[in-house]
């Protein structure tokens, strides 16, 4: 698996984060081996999202994050994108379903991902 970075955002170093905590505590490892996503950052003020996904091919797809989020919607942002691209691999087309779940793994992930934080220390 391979994911690299691009555009406009300083702290684009949050999707290796997100990407890492996303496959290591989740099922999804064996899945996205051989997949490769770009993340890339620019302003979507005009377009009212914080992020979108589209799948280019069979193994590579397109992430792109508004460039000016806060930590805690940049990491949910991620996570609700990444869960898009594991619907997409399973071919689930069904949008309320899709957008379903992808809210309540960016919520749960990222309430998970802090929690293990707090424990560290």
């Amino acid at each position: 698996m391979t994911i690299c970075t691009s555009g406009d955002n300083n702290s684009n170093n949050i999707a290796f984060k997100a990407y890492n905590y996303f496959i290591e505590h989740g099922t999804h490892k064996h899945i996205f081996k051989e997949k490769e996503i770009e993340v890339h950052y620019c302003d979507l003020t005009e377009d009212n999202v914080f992020g979108w996904c589209e799948q280019c091919d069979d193994n590579h797809w397109l992430v792109t994050i508004h460039n000016d989020l806060q930590i805690t919607e940049h990491y949910k942002t991620l996570f609700h994108e990444f869960q898009h691209i594991i619907q997409d691999i399973y071919g689930i087309k069904c949008e309320v379903v899709r957008e379903t779940e992808a809210y309540q793994i960016e919520g749960t992930m990222y309430k998970e991902m802090c929690d293990g934080l707090q424990t560290v220390h």
